[in-house]
């Protein structure tokens, strides 16, 4: 999986099929672009790892003939909750950002755009089994199973990258005694 969020790969409609036309606003929304100031997996901004997310629930529920735009949308706002899960535990006391996250996520969501009931669900169930209530759509299956996927493939990344860094260092040093 490589990340698909440059603005050139978003516009290519023979690639993204009409992704960027269907989420063209939210990307330029300032606080959907404020999700780049914080980290998701390893280094991969929120923002990033939302766009990720977003375009693979668009390509999903497409070819299944499902609710594209809700995929789409939702997916790009599943974790628009605007604080640095990181040090969130130590600023609030709460212990549970993944099982809690998903409602401060519909809360700005619903302060800033106008969600259908789809999209509520996609973004309020996303993190399912870990938070209880199963989905009621199609739609939220695949991005319970799509942001996975997507958290599992850019925490391994990071990890390799390091790993993999790491060893290039191990090497030179041995090279250079």
């Amino acid at each position: 999986m490589y990340a698909i969020g440059s603005k050139k790969n978003l516009l290519s409609n023979e690639i993204c099929d009409g992704y960027y036309e269907t989420v063209r606003d939210l990307l330029e929304n300032e606080l959907v672009q404020k999700m780049k100031e914080f980290t998701q997996h390893g280094n991969t901004s929120t923002f990033q790892h939302c766009v990720n997310v977003s375009y693979y629930n668009f390509k999903i529920c497409k070819f299944f003939n499902l609710d594209a735009r809700a995929g789409a949308r939702a997916g790009l706002l599943h974790d628009f909750f605007l604080y640095d899960w990181h040090t969130h535990t130590k600023e609030t006391g709460d212990h549970f950002h993944g099982m809690t996250h998903p409602k401060a996520a519909l809360k700005n969501a619903c302060q800033h755009f106008e969600l259908t009931e789809c999209e509520k669900d996609i973004i309020l169930k996303h993190m399912f089994p870990l938070t209880i209530t199963p989905p009621s759509y199609k739609e939220t299956v695949v991005i319970v199973l799509v942001d996975k996927y997507c958290g599992l493939i850019e925490t391994a990344s990071y990890i390799c990258s390091r790993i993999f860094r790491r060893r290039r260092v191990i090497k030179i040093r041995n090279y250079e005694e």
